[in-house]
């Protein structure tokens, strides 16, 4: 299928104000940032926060886009009222012609993780990256029609940072599943608090219209009345014996428990567990327990749509996780933990559990945590308080916010932004285990980057020839 005039006319109804004169060409594709067009594309000029799209529409038309679709002219554009009413307006359409099970994803953190987790247990398709906004997700939806894949299973990640954005989400994806991560101070800029973090992300709950699903964390902190129908799913600390985790799906009449018990075997982060009558013994493909608590939310809703659990289990081995997510680094002796794109204080506390079980000497670099409005210099503290309690043998803070938890661990190198801190990382040790840490807006990656630059083994050095000296 491809987005030909007649398809236009169909779904932009009146948002469609003019077509150009000249021979239409359909587009197979649909972007909004110029970098990222594909030829065949259809380039969506939006209006952004600083300037306006249609700046580069030329640049996506030499990159192969097909044309234009823009409010403001532009030679051979499509004209609309609104590209960006549009795109959405061209996203419902797409959704609507879905006959596949959709499961919208949200949380404080571990979205983009459990996408991937559960999209592999489906075999699904799913949301590139961390694409988790309304009009990147029309782009997804309308992508996958056009290439006729409305069958098959889709898995999104549903992403909001103020009020009202969960309505808009799942009223452009109108899931049949919604999967909530977990409820924490996070984006408190715009929704005000815990409690507005959890009622705006229980939104997407409310909407799925065939299974909801929580952590038994984020269950108890959503409104009352959101509670009822939801399954839970948890994951619990043995009191007798430490390498071992327990966990306890819960479900039955929704949200009551049921039998059986789940053990992750903590040392060697196996998942070991019995879902739809299969025995299942599963080598997690990442470390903690958050980690733990993605892989059976994904097992339960993979179950549920009736994959086998030793198949989905299977899957869920081979699944390729997102970098930047506790994703393990092997660099020398050092042994990385990037956790560079994001950071609040609920993941710190997951990635220094991996770390307190990770061999020893322990080193830190964190960054700030970002959008925590005026709870920002608490939870650095707090989060500080955390880090003395681990007893890490080195710790480094970059950003203006984590200033707080330098003064509050009290042994803590500062520096003021990722450029300065990688400039030093010759600096950190080269055995044991290091945990990088920060918001995305910290940039902390460079410092990723350049331990992998410093720590890169020499080139190996070409023989000389040697010169005949002549008598």
């Amino acid at each position: 299928m491809t987005l030909d005039l007649a398809t236009l006319q169909r779904t932009l109804g009146a948002h469609l104000l003019d077509v150009p004169d000249a021979r239409f060409t359909p587009a197979t594709g649909v972007r909004f940032h110029s970098d990222r067009v594909r030829p065949g594309d259809a380039f969506f000029a939006l209006q952004g926060a600083a300037t306006h799209g249609v700046r580069f529409a030329d640049d996506a038309l030499a990159r192969g886009a097909a044309f234009v679709v823009s409010d403001r002219p532009h030679p051979g554009a499509v004209l609309v009222d609104d590209a960006g009413a549009a795109l959405l307006a061209l996203g419902r359409a797409a959704r609507a012609d879905r006959s596949g099970p959709l499961v919208g994803i949200t949380g404080s953190a571990g979205k983009t993780t459990t996408k991937g987790l559960l999209a592999a247990a489906l075999d699904a398709a799913a949301s590139p990256g961390n694409l988790n906004t309304p009009h990147a997700l029309a782009t997804v939806l309308v992508d996958l029609w056009l290439a006729g894949d409305g069958g098959r299973p889709l898995v999104l990640e549903l992403g909001v940072d103020r009020r009202g954005d969960m309505a808009l989400l799942t009223e452009l994806v109108r899931p049949t599943h919604g999967i909530l991560t977990l409820v924490a101070p996070a984006h408190l800029q715009g929704l005000g608090d815990l409690a507005g973090v959890a009622r705006e992300k229980g939104v997407l709950l409310r909407a799925a219209t065939s299974g909801r699903y929580a952590s038994e964390t984020a269950w108890r902190r959503l409104p009352e009345d959101l509670r009822a129908g939801v399954r839970r799913y948890r994951v619990d600390a043995d009191g007798g014996d430490p390498a071992v985790v327990g966990a306890d799906a819960l479900g039955g009449a929704a949200d009551e428990p049921t039998t059986g018990r789940h053990v992750l075997v903590a040392d060697g982060e196996r998942l070991r567990t019995t879902l739809g009558g299969d025995a299942v013994d599963l080598a997690l493909p990442g470390a903690g327990r958050a980690f733990a608590e993605n892989a059976l939310a994904a097992l339960l809703v993979a179950v549920d749509l009736g994959v086998p659990a030793r198949v989905a289990a299977d899957r869920i081995e081979r699944a390729r996780v997102e970098a930047g997510r506790l994703t393990p680094l092997a660099l020398g002796g050092l042994r990385v933990l990037d956790d560079t794109y994001n950071a609040n204080p609920a993941s710190v506390a997951a990635a220094l559990e991996v770390l307190a079980r990770a061999p020893r000497p322990h080193a830190l670099v964190m960054g700030s945590m970002l959008e925590l409005g005026d709870a920002s210099a608490d939870l650095h503290r707090e989060v500080g308080r955390r880090v003395a309690e681990h007893g890490a043998d080195l710790v480094w803070t970059v950003g203006a916010a984590a200033t707080a938890i330098a003064e509050t661990c009290g042994v803590a190198r500062h520096f003021a932004d990722a450029r300065a801190a990688a400039a030093a990382v010759d600096d950190l040790p080269r055995h044991g285990t290091l945990l990088v840490k920060g918001s995305r807006g910290i940039g902390l990656e460079a410092v990723v980057a350049a331990l992998r630059t410093s720590q890169a083994p020499p080139p190996a050095r070409t023989a000389q020839p040697q010169r005949e000296e002549l008598p």
